[in-house]
């Protein structure tokens, strides 16, 4: 038994425990990637091909951590197996929960009918194979619990630990009916991957805070404290972004500019808070009707005091007509109601479209800016639209064709 024991604690074997380390940070990281630009919301196909990219390097670091393994071992897989194999069963464990898509899954279920060299004829001659029936099941119940609580097994550590248990469990009686192990050893190596298991999740917790830090810097970055939308910093790196790719295909492009009407009597009149009010009262309408037309891919951008900007994707001036329509509409029919007292919040637009002839996104947004002060200085309460201005009342017949 102590030559079996410390079978783990040669160089080779801190070898390979770093490694999987290694390929379970990888996982991580490219799970975390793959969610930030895939969602629930995303086309179909690409979710799919997300998906399938997932599986394939779960594939990978399992091929990869045998490749390594046989290397170290001069290509005998059995040397050391039981490390091997707590490795793999790491690996597979970590794979679909942090992937947790169907096709990890499928995948996962199907790994015991992958590794074993016969195809599993030899579990059908068996005795054993009720056993192997009613751990496949365990497994099974197992894999299916977890895609489905994955926010749960992240946060609660004995969920976490109860799954993981079972899962080792069953996968060294699945690999004890294939190869008659010494069941002592077994038990061993079982406890040994239960130690495994704890060093990882020591791990993969660091990481996902330090993926949290990340996460509340990009939003400190990237969006205004007050009103929650996106900030003029952003507005910098995502207007570029927009220009590049718009400007040579032949999409639409259209950007809105407005401004809170009289917004400085708010803050004389009723004191900063109540114009920090009306600020959110009116960024957060506005969004709710980017939201609701999630074609328009609308984003909005606070470029500072009481002006936004809207910058609208595969959007042609008709439709952004309709958009600014919408949104004071919705600003109209939803007043600002503080202590009692209602405030009747207007705003002016500017709206403009990309061109041919427009060689920076500056171009743009001087042309809106324009826009936006002929509103201003017609009465406010309208919207100019490539140089034309309309009441509201005139641009719903326009919006009505």
């Amino acid at each position: 038994m102590s030559n079996f024991i410390s079978n783990y604690l040669t160089v080779s074997d801190l070898v390979v425990f770093l490694i999987t380390i290694g390929l379970i940070t990888v996982i991580t990281l490219i799970s975390y990637s793959i969610e930030k630009k895939v969602s629930t919301a995303s086309p179909f196909f690409i979710r799919l091909g997300a998906h399938i990219v997932e599986t394939l390097i779960l594939i990978a670091s399992i091929l990869v951590l045998r490749e390594v393994f046989m290397t170290i071992n001069n290509g005998i897989i059995m040397k050391d197996a039981w490390l091997y194999a707590n490795a793999q069963i790491a690996v597979s464990f970590y794979g679909f929960l942090i992937l947790n898509n169907r096709l990890v899954e499928l995948t996962t279920l199907a790994l015991p009918f992958l590794y074993n060299p016969s195809l599993n004829l030899t579990r059908l001659d068996s005795k054993l194979w009720p056993v192997f029936i009613g751990a496949y099941f365990v497994l099974l119940i197992t894999v299916d619990y977890v895609y489905s609580h994955k926010d749960e097994m992240l946060v609660s550590g004995y969920k976490y630990t109860i799954a993981q248990s079972i899962y080792g469990l069953v996968w060294w009686t699945l690999l004890w009916i294939d190869y008659r192990f010494n069941p002592l050893n077994t038990i061993i190596s079982m406890i040994f991957f239960e130690i495994f298991m704890f060093l990882f999740r020591l791990n993969e917790v660091r990481l996902r805070a330090s993926f949290a830090d990340y996460k509340d810097l990009e939003v400190k970055a990237n969006y205004d404290a007050l009103t929650g939308v996106r900030n003029r910093s952003n507005l910098n790196t995502v207007s570029k972004e927009a220009f590049d790719e718009y400007h040579d295909n032949n999409k639409p492009l259209t950007v809105a500019m407005f401004d809170i009407d009289h917004f400085k009597n708010f803050n004389d009149n009723y004191g900063h808070e109540t114009g920090d009010e009306v600020l959110r009262h009116v960024a957060h309408l506005a969004e709710r009707e980017l939201v609701s037309c999630p074609d328009t891919n609308g984003q909005l951008f606070r470029y500072g005091g009481e002006e936004f900007i809207v910058i609208l994707r595969d959007t042609d001036v008709n439709y952004a007509t309709k958009v600014v329509y919408d949104i004071r509409k919705t600003l109209a029919d939803i007043p600002l109601f503080l202590n009692g007292t209602k405030l009747d919040v207007t705003i002016c637009f500017g709206v403009t479209k990309l061109t041919d002839k427009d060689l920076s996104y500056k171009d743009i947004f001087e042309r809106v800016d324009k826009y936006l002060y002929q509103s201003k200085n017609s009465g406010r309460n309208c919207v100019t639209i490539e140089g034309e201005t309309f009441s509201y009342d005139s641009l719903q017949a326009v919006v009505a064709e």
